[in-house]
């Protein structure tokens, strides 16, 4: 050290370098992103909501150190939200009331600071904001209905403009989160995508009432495991079921058709809703915070 050289002056200058290599290495990553954009013109997906969740899978497995994982996950959402924003317009359409008031904070920490929020009061406009593409996702709570009518019933349609289940928000459950925190399913157009800790949901139509017990042999036959903290709702007439299952599971997967097989006079229909990233802590024990 230089005579006279205040040693905070060394220190500060280690931190700007630190800065700038931080600041390269985004401006590589964001050119990266641009070639990936390019192969990904292809076949026109550009969210990939199950690789985002590995990012962060990975990122937490591997953070050492006093930063929050909490800090830690939001520096990481800005990042793939600011480059998946550079390859389509990003916009998120949130269902608000005067009982969900929080959404839009919700909506905020997953999808970053400077995407767009587009408010709507009714499930519909949120939905109608999805399908006609003026929204690139939506976020809907579980036990709301419209008109009665529970929204999740219109996942049940098998067409391109019918949306999906493609997360569940909060992503990342903290040791410290409110017991009333807020939560949310991700609806979009695009496809759901396995991350390797999945959940899906199932919605099942049936002719009579069946109880919870009778619905899990049923899945528990066509190797189907319903997941006992998930999600479980019926309509009106208990003859339809949103129902979360173990895993990921598509349109095709044969253990559909087995349910129905097994008890063709119960069961009229079963439609994949979507699937979503296990949020770490579900399941997988608390979060933890290394800040200590």
């Amino acid at each position: 050290m230089a005579e006279g050289r205040h040693p905070l002056s060394d220190l500060r200058e280690r931190i700007d370098e630190i800065d700038d290599a931080l600041h390269d290495l985004l401006m590589r990553r964001s050119a990266l992103v641009e070639e990936i954009a390019d192969v990904k013109r292809e076949d026109g997906v550009v969210m990939r909501p199950g690789r985002e969740a590995m990012v962060i899978r990975r990122l937490l497995a591997r953070h050492d150190g006093r930063i929050p994982i909490g800090v830690l996950v939001r520096i990481w959402r800005e990042i793939i939200s600011a480059c998946t924003a550079l390859q389509e317009k990003l916009a998120v359409a949130v269902y608000e009331d005067e009982q969900i008031s929080s959404f839009e904070r919700l909506a905020r920490a997953h999808f970053g600071s400077m995407t767009a929020l587009m408010r709507y009061s009714s499930i519909s406009g949120v939905m109608h904001a999805i399908t006609e593409r003026r929204a690139t996702v939506g976020l809907l709570p579980l036990g709301t209905s419209e008109r009665d009518v529970p929204w999740w019933l219109f996942l049940a349609r098998r067409a391109a403009d019918s949306p999906r289940v493609i997360a569940r928000l909060p992503f990342v459950l903290l040791p410290d989160r409110p017991r009333d925190h807020p939560e949310a399913l991700v609806l979009g157009l695009v496809p759901p995508e396995a991350s390797g800790e999945d959940h899906s949901l199932l919605i099942i139509e049936t002719r009579r009432e069946l109880s919870r017990a009778a619905l899990a042999a049923l899945l528990g036959g066509a190797g189907l495991q319903r997941s006992d903290q998930g999600i479980l709702e019926y309509t009106a007439d208990s003859r339809r079921h949103l129902i979360e299952v173990d895993g990921f599971v598509e349109d095709d997967d044969p253990r559909l058709s087995d349910l129905i097989s097994r008890d063709g006079e119960v069961i009229i229909q079963v439609s994949v809703a979507g699937s979503f990233a296990l949020p770490v802590g579900d399941g997988n024990g608390e979060a933890t915070d290394t800040a200590g």
